[in-house]
């Protein structure tokens, strides 16, 4: 196989360490594309495993990233959350390590210093070879064991416990967001963990919260406030399933506007996740391909009927969908 071949063989690895090190999609890309470049400039005689070079290459790139990033990040306003991915159809999903996906890890993974991040993530999403990993990080192989079990310490108390099935996930939310229609913020709370926190990322360009809120009654309260505000209520929104969990996107027009990621447990919702920095929402850009490939479905057929339908189908149910975003929305 040649060096291009090799690349892309390996290219859904390296996005995927880029992107879980940075938590940026844009960022991920021009790692992506800087370890190609550097792996064409490289000696192919020296090169015994094509995996572990372009690994170690993307994971140097990803700490060079978040070292620059650091001050930027300090002085962020509000909470900095991770970039969402661009959404795709569940099925498609599937083997793609939805844990280390979701907004809620990639959050957690804000408490490890860089190479700690480096480590865990090469370890533990990705099964790399300590060898491999302690030429990425530049440390021994023994240092690295002692700077992942650390790093599984540090995250091991706020990590997800009990994921729920993906029907008693999407049922879930199909009543919460009815009862988001009642008019009463106390409906909302039987649907939230003790637990519960929400958080807000608008960078300073659009009104957000500027603290995490905790608790039912706090979060309940401050998602019936939201609800009423008409600049949201002119928004269009969808159903989509985003880094490993369900998800609603707003736009108005063409344009996305907000973003809000679930975190679902058993026995209620655990963390939600609004993005509203417009920097932060060029995944949902193109609107109609996302509709065509069957990414982004209407909210009121989402009401309707929580697992999407095929697309004759919702063709069908056409009118009824018109009916229901009459009647709440």
């Amino acid at each position: 196989m040649d060096k291009l071949g090799q690349f892309l063989e390996h290219k859904k690895l390296l996005f995927g360490i880029a992107y879980r090190m940075t938590g940026s999609v844009v960022d991920a890309e021009d790692i992506v594309q800087e370890t190609f470049l550097r792996w064409e400039r490289s000696s192919a005689e020296k090169i015994r495993s094509p995996k572990a070079f372009l690994s170690t290459i993307a994971t140097r790139l990803s700490l060079d990233n978040l070292r620059r990033s650091k001050r930027k990040r300090e002085t962020y306003i509000g909470p900095w959350l991770p970039e969402p991915m661009s959404p795709i159809p569940q099925e498609e999903f599937v083997g793609m390590e939805e844990e280390t996906l979701d907004l809620a890890f990639l959050h957690l993974l804000e408490k490890l210093n860089p190479i700690e991040r480096a480590v865990f993530l090469l370890r533990e999403s990705f099964s790399l070879g300590y060898p491999v990993i302690a030429e990425a990080v530049g440390k021994s192989q023994e240092n690295c064991r002692q700077i992942l079990k650390r790093a599984k310490t540090a995250l091991k108390s706020d990590r997800r416990r009990y994921p729920a099935d993906t029907e008693m996930r999407r049922t879930h939310l199909r009543n919460f967001l009815l009862a988001t229609t009642k008019g009463d913020p106390s409906y909302l709370i039987p649907f939230f963990r003790e637990e519960i926190m929400m958080w807000s990322d608008g960078g300073g360009k659009v009104n957000a919260a500027r603290v995490p809120i905790v608790g039912k009654d706090r979060v309940a309260t401050f998602l019936h406030r939201v609800r009423k505000n008409p600049l949201r209520k002119k928004l269009r929104f969808y159903f989509s399933y985003v880094n490993g969990a369900e998800s609603l996107i707003g736009y108005s027009g063409e344009r996305p506007m907000y973003f809000q990621n679930f975190i679902i447990e058993p026995d209620g919702i655990w963390r939600i996740y609004t993005v509203l920095n417009p920097d932060k929402l060029s995944a949902f850009s193109d609107k109609d391909k996302l509709i065509r490939e069957g990414s982004l479905i209407p909210i009121e057929s989402f009401l309707l009927f929580p697992n999407p339908q095929p697309s004759g189908f919702q063709k069908w149910m056409t009118p009824v969908v018109k009916l229901v975003r009459w009647v709440l929305w």
